[in-house]
């Protein structure tokens, strides 16, 4: 009956209608994965005192959601190419509302530790969706089609803590995890009835293995024509962001005096641009400008922005340089994506962009860990000196690119 139920509504559709209504899911789903990261970060402190967890536990169970993202990429992006992109992304999205339950009922701490672990576990299809989101967009549109999923990244970091902290407040993390676990049962139900397949088995892989370790396919990435490059440049701008990420809250408190709440209205602010310059200004841009030259002048942006954040006079100027920075941000990240979609082969996208997840998890866990130690013993501006730098190097690596690139895509990457 649900089978056929979901014939029904899928084949009513036209196609144009088929890949809307499959895009609204995929970044739905999107969307879903970061309000969950969200959810927690307001209620650690609460964690700490009613289940007596350490300030160490307290961190692993923030860093546990990354790691297993970092470790389960491969696994989801491999497994799409050989069996399909939608059984993928249902079998995740299930996952999501497992967790979001475990979570619901947890009275300890380890129990909140397992619950974010099977989050991460299935957070990590974000490799996945751009899969599919790249199956089924025509190379032109990509840029604007990798914009809507860093909006719905932004919309779902602005909206977690603030849902989380009032769900929190009222019902614990048993309203929390139980809200969660609705959504995303809600969306697997609309994924199953509203999400065609988007790779024809004529184009999945029959050969290799089902699994790599994180990064053992790094070398066959960067083997791959364009790709490489662009994989490295992923990883160096990510790497470069997140010493921001990990010490802004500290600099903004020491240099501008800023407390917790005023703090995070700053990050809603950026999260707020960035929604709207992914969401509506890059999808317009790339289509005059090519998607390599908006990541290149998106980096310009970002390199003295970053290098200005600790040195503003005051919190005015403060939110004109952090203004630059979204919006540099916000025209690389989804053109570097489209990039990557247009050059990765098409039975081989699941797992080019679960190399760059697993690249991207890893630069969130070394480059904060070199921010905060830059902070502390050399100095408050440390971190944004060398996250400036290192987008100079970004930015340097993709003119180079350029330059032995011909704007002409082979058919075979289309």
């Amino acid at each position: 009956m649900i089978g056929a139920c979901r014939t029904l509504v899928v084949e009513e559709l036209s196609v144009p209608d088929r890949l809307k209504s499959a895009k609204q899911v995929v970044t739905f789903t999107i969307f879903l994965d970061l309000l969950g990261f969200g959810l927690i970060i307001p209620q650690l402190q609460y964690y700490a005192d009613a289940f007596r967890a350490t300030p160490a536990f307290i961190g692993m169970i923030q860093a546990i959601y990354s790691l297993m993202q970092f470790l389960f990429a491969p696994f989801w992006g491999r497994l799409s190419d050989r069996v399909g992109r939608r059984p993928v992304l249902l079998a995740s999205i299930a996952g999501s509302v497992l967790s979001y339950v475990l979570f619901a009922l947890a009275r300890d701490a380890w129990t909140i530790f397992f619950s974010r672990m099977l989050a991460g576990i299935t957070a990590a299809n974000l490799s996945t969706a751009q899969a599919y989101i790249s199956d089924i967009t025509p190379p032109q549109e990509r840029t604007r089609a990798m914009g809507l999923i860093g909006a719905a990244f932004g919309v779902g970091f602005i909206l977690g803590p603030a849902v989380g902290g009032v769900l929190g407040a009222w019902g614990g993390n048993f309203a929390i995890g139980m809200a969660g676990a609705v959504l995303a049962a809600g969306n697997w139900l609309s994924a199953f009835l509203r999400l065609p397949e988007s790779l024809p088995a004529e184009r999945r892989r029959s050969t290799g293995e089902w699994y790599a370790f994180p990064l053992r396919d790094l070398p066959r990435v960067l083997a791959l024509p364009q790709v490489g490059v662009l994989a490295i440049v992923l990883f160096t701008a990510i790497f470069a962001i997140a010493n921001l990420e990990s010490t802004f809250v500290l600099l903004t408190k020491h240099r501008y005096g800023l407390d917790q709440r005023e703090c995070g209205y700053l990050f809603a602010y950026l999260g707020l641009l960035g929604v709207l310059v992914q969401g509506v200004l890059v999808g317009k841009l790339s289509a005059h400008f090519g998607e390599a030259r908006l990541v290149l002048v998106g980096y310009l942006l970002q390199a003295p922005a970053l290098l200005l954040i600790p040195f503003m006079p005051n919190v005015s100027w403060l939110m004109v340089v952090l203004a630059i920075m979204a919006l540099g941000g916000g025209l690389a990240g989804p053109s570097l994506n489209s990039l990557l979609s247009k050059w990765a082969p098409a039975d081989r996208r699941g797992e080019v962009f679960g190399v760059t997840q697993s690249l991207g998890s890893l630069a969130r866990v070394v480059g904060p860990a070199w921010g905060g130690w830059s902070f502390g013993h050399i100095g408050m501006s440390a971190p944004y000196v060398s996250a400036a730098m290192l987008i100079l190097l970004a930015s340097a690596m993709v003119a180079w690119w350029l330059t032995g690139t011909t704007s002409a895509m082979p058919a075979s990457r289309h």
